[in-house]
């Protein structure tokens, strides 16, 4: 009767830890399911911070508007920046040599490219003004090229101006 009784406390103690073990698979599952999802969110906005770095590393626009307003003439303005192509193609991601990982998990870097030229247009209200401005914006040396692509006088409210197009390449 006493080893039936052992037997019994040892079948129920087997029970027991067998319910355990379910319920302890049961977290497990759900732990690496979690993990997958955290994983999955961390390369994400890991993704989008080599996006965001890629993208600040292009141009100090900030900059450069300051000093293209510092080339302007007294008595010109200027009405629009735009980059040339206005929308640059889609970023292109190349694969990195993996560091410290298997080689079927190379990290992706990220390449965006950018606009090449910078279209500047404004108005002057003498002819040379414009002149004036693109050689004012050679001389910085931030460009590899500046023309002047048009100049023409142009009636407005209270007078004519020559409203100009100067194409900054870098």
């Amino acid at each position: 009767m006493i080893c039936f009784g052992i037997e019994w406390l040892h079948q129920v103690e087997v029970a027991k830890l067998h319910a355990q073990n379910d319920e302890l698979q049961l977290k497990v599952k759900a732990a690496r399911a979690e993990l997958g999802s955290v994983t999955a969110e961390a390369d994400r906005m890991l993704l989008q911070i080599e996006r965001a770095k890629a993208l600040k590393s292009k141009r100090a626009w900030s900059g450069m508007l300051a000093m293209i307003a510092s080339c302007v003439s007294p008595g010109c303005w200027l009405t629009s920046f735009a980059t040339d192509p206005a929308k640059p193609p889609a970023g292109s991601i190349r694969s990195r040599a993996p560091e410290k990982k298997d080689a079927d998990e190379a990290q992706q870097a990220v390449i965006i490219d950018a606009p090449r030229k910078l279209r500047i247009t404004g108005y002057a209200p003498e002819a040379a003004q414009p002149h004036e401005v693109v050689t004012n914006l050679k001389n910085t040396e931030v460009f590899k090229r500046v023309v002047l692509e048009r100049s023409q006088r142009e009636p407005i409210l209270d007078g004519s101006y020559f409203r100009f197009e100067v194409v900054c390449e870098w």
